[in-house]
């Protein structure tokens, strides 16, 4: 016993090192979380779609009467979870990202409303070698490059329903990024992924883009200097008119093809964005006021084009004013022919903002002119302007 007491020092000073050196020794794996948390009141005229407050896009049927209410919002706040891990597959990193917020809809019950559903966003894999990477699962389209600058509508952009088009979609995307100076990139960009369109019902257990056999594709340009950055990006796919395993009616195939373009420049506090888009069959991309209309062979495309412009100016550091205004039209022939509701819309946004480190907070007005067509029996008849309008105190923290 006396021999084994003279040992335990011995021992405790071989075994102690090297457990204080096993816990000291860094991982391979790097996690990371990051995101914001916002929440948003407003003070609201009238109706929206596809709903108030934070998700507000354009203006619902407006009310005659009664038309004011105060809202209160935090279903944008997001949460992205990331783990980074060793080298793989000739020096690439790989990446896994996993993104929610929290639109998914109300839960059961009368407090539904406090008690939401999270939303899944993205989730990929990414392989990073530095100037290529090739990422594997469900991003943001490649049309969708810039949104408008706001802290009240970040998940639901103004870009929508003006100059904006493309949502998620799983697929395979690549990112290629060139020097073409010291200050100049190039970044070519192509993106592989499901045909989508009217994700609501299903054919034979199979979506009708799904149902095309075909994927939809999408490739983008963008030029990156020190103070600006413009793009261009193509989209085409189609998707089977009839439904899998339905006889083919005339017209069997419906292709959506779209153009998008923007820019941004940033001098002396000074900031000017714009985007835009031109296209057929935009439905699946938020085009055409997403309403998924079922085509003739006599009006088979519905045309759509859109804008916003955005100017906004740093008094200090961190307290800016900002100003937007766009608009979305669609082929108004063809689209009172199918019995398409909304027509146009104009969108203005004014806004006040004030960022210090991971904390920002706005007062934002934004107004909606939504032009819908009015039908009786099936018959156009003509058109009327809804109207409503938002001021948004928002305050947000990102991490």
């Amino acid at each position: 016993m006396k021999a084994f007491k003279k040992l335990l020092p011995v021992l405790a000073a071989l075994i102690l090192p090297a457990a204080a050196s096993a816990q000291a020794a860094p991982s391979d794996y790097t996690f990371a979380l990051h995101g914001f948390v916002s929440m948003s009141g407003a003070f609201q005229s009238g109706s929206f779609f596809p709903g108030e407050g934070q998700q507000s896009l354009s203006a619902g049927a407006e009310p005659t009467t009664d038309k004011g209410s105060l809202a209160f919002d935090v279903r944008q706040s997001r949460f992205n979870f990331s783990v980074k891990g060793p080298k793989v597959l000739a020096g690439a990193t790989p990446t896994g990202v996993f993104e929610i917020d929290f639109f998914g809809g109300n839960s059961a019950g009368n407090f539904g409303n406090v008690s939401i559903y999270p939303r899944l966003r993205v989730a990929f894999t990414q392989l990073d070698w530095g100037s290529t990477k090739i990422l594997i699962g469900q991003q943001n389209d490649l049309t969708f490059a810039m949104a408008p600058t706001s802290l009240s509508h970040i998940a639901f952009p103004e870009g929508y329903f003006t100059g904006n088009i493309g949502w998620r979609r799983p697929g395979f995307f690549g990112y290629h990024t060139l020097k073409v100076a010291d200050d100049t990139s190039l970044e070519l960009a192509w993106e592989l992924g499901r045909s989508q369109f009217a994700e609501t019902t299903l054919v034979n257990g199979v979506y009708n883009g799904e149902a095309s056999g075909a994927p939809a594709i999408q490739a983008r340009a963008t030029l990156s200097g020190k103070i600006y950055s413009a793009w261009v990006a193509g989209h085409y796919s189609s998707m089977d008119n009839n439904g899998m395993g339905v006889a083919d009616v005339d017209p069997k195939t419906i292709s959506t093809t779209a153009v998008a373009f923007g820019g941004k420049v940033a001098v002396s506090g000074l900031t000017l964005a714009a985007a835009g888009f031109t296209g057929t069959n935009t439905d699946p991309l938020l085009g055409n006021f997403i309403e998924f209309k079922a085509r003739t062979a006599a009006n088979k495309d519905i045309s759509a084009f859109g804008y916003w412009v955005q100017a906004g100016y740093n008094l200090t550091k961190e307290f800016s004013l900002w100003a937007l205004y766009g608009d979305q039209a669609v082929g108004k022939t063809k689209a009172e022919a199918l019995g398409q509701s909304k027509l146009e819309n104009a969108t203005m946004n004014l806004q006040a903002m004030y960022r210090d480190g991971g904390f920002g907070g706005s007062l934002e007005y934004s107004g909606f002119t939504t032009t819908r067509a009015l039908y009786t029996g099936g018959a156009f008849t003509g058109t009327t302007k809804d109207k409503a309008s938002q001021v948004m105190l928002t305050g947000t923290y990102f991490f």
